[in-house]
């Protein structure tokens, strides 16, 4: 629907992309996909990996494919991490983006409201500090992580240094997500308090609940790449319970936005109901007396069915099923672990 924008708004949108956050700018700025840049920093993160291993001593793979240092797989999956998180990111933005016809529907035809909506960066979101507590938060955790440990990276300094930046930059990046939801979700709300609920149309809310889909997709997938760092060990109390973790948040982000649109569809049907039932009473009383109204009162009665029969929760089918789907993501690190160990057994096999 970028056809329909008005030119303001397109101005507006556009000059939104420019002042994005550095996260969002690295996709703005580039000249592919969501998809093809998140390969390109996932690309260039192992890169650099390649690089700090080679400095400090250590080829990232041995001639026989195995993996020669033992912090390579470490780096690895924080390489994978950090792109996941940053393409998640951008895969929520657009799919806002693209559905900024959609939300102009369902809120009258306001484009500015749906051009706040869908802004890259929220206004009023405190980065700075944000940035400042994740990077004393990935610093401290690069010193008990990396440093503390008595099989630390010390007598690798380039490797060391590898791993204290990208922790804390994703240490960073987490802390601005935060802030960068919380931000998002309070002007969200803000939006949806001054949205008129037509019972009639409620159908037009179903994007919010494909917004919210895109929020809990994000949770699944995060929480499987962080699953790869521990399904080495099989499933275990930890494992299973940061999954059950993960499934509660990707859930509630999905579900806690649907409770608060419900509420207040289930609000204006009860209001809606109880006005036209007092309408059906005065009409009962007055059949016998008035010829038009025994008319009125099939008609009135029709409408409270219509009106009983409204959805009262603003997400479709498909979505509710793309939810559920999204929710398996969390099983993919164990069913690619069984799948990448039935690969080396079989070509092990036949090298021998």
């Amino acid at each position: 629907m970028s056809e329909a924008i008005p030119d303001n708004i397109r101005v507006s949108l556009a000059k939104s992309d420019r002042d994005a956050y550095f996260e969002q700018l690295l996709f703005v700025r580039s000249p592919f996909g969501t998809a093809v840049t998140t390969l390109c920093i996932l690309g260039f993160l192992v890169a650099t990996l390649a690089l700090a291993l080679l400095l400090s001593g250590n080829a990232m793979a041995s001639g026989g494919g195995v993996l020669a240092n033992p912090h390579a797989p470490a780096g690895l999956w924080l390489c994978l991490l950090a792109a996941t998180v940053l393409g998640m990111q951008r895969y929520a933005r657009s799919g806002d983006r693209r559905d900024i016809g959609s939300f102009v529907i369902a809120l009258d035809g306001d484009w500015r409201a749906a051009a706040d909506i869908t802004e890259l960066t929220p206004r009023g979101a405190p980065l700075a500090s944000a940035s400042l507590l994740g990077i004393g938060g990935g610093l401290l955790a690069s010193w008990l992580l990396y440093v503390a440990p008595n099989d630390n990276l010390r007598s690798q300094p380039a490797l060391l240094g590898w791993f204290v930046l990208l922790t804390t930059l994703i240490f960073a990046s987490f802390f601005r997500g935060v802030v960068l939801t919380r931000t998002g979700s309070e002007s969200f709300q803000r939006t949806l308090s001054a949205m008129t609920i037509d019972l009639l149309r409620v159908d037009r809310l179903a994007v919010i609940g494909r917004a919210a889909a895109r929020i809990a997709l994000i949770w699944f997938t995060i929480g499987a790449v962080t699953l790869l760092a521990f399904v080495g060990g099989g499933v275990t109390i930890l494992t299973l319970a940061f999954m059950l973790c993960c499934i509660a948040m990707g859930a509630w982000s999905f579900i806690g936005t649907m409770e608060r649109v419900h509420r207040r569809i289930l609000a204006a049907k009860r209001a809606e109901l109880e006005r036209i039932r007092d309408r059906i009473d005065e009409l009962r009383r007055n059949m016998h007396e008035d010829a038009e109204a025994a008319t009125k009162l099939q008609g009135a009665l029709a409408y409270e069915a219509r009106i009983a029969a409204v959805h009262e929760w603003p997400f479709d089918q498909p979505t509710l099923l793309r939810v559920g789907a999204s929710a398996l993501i969390l099983t993919v690190p164990w069913f690619g672990q069984a799948i990448a160990g039935v690969v080396v057994d079989r070509l092990g096999s036949l090298m021998h």
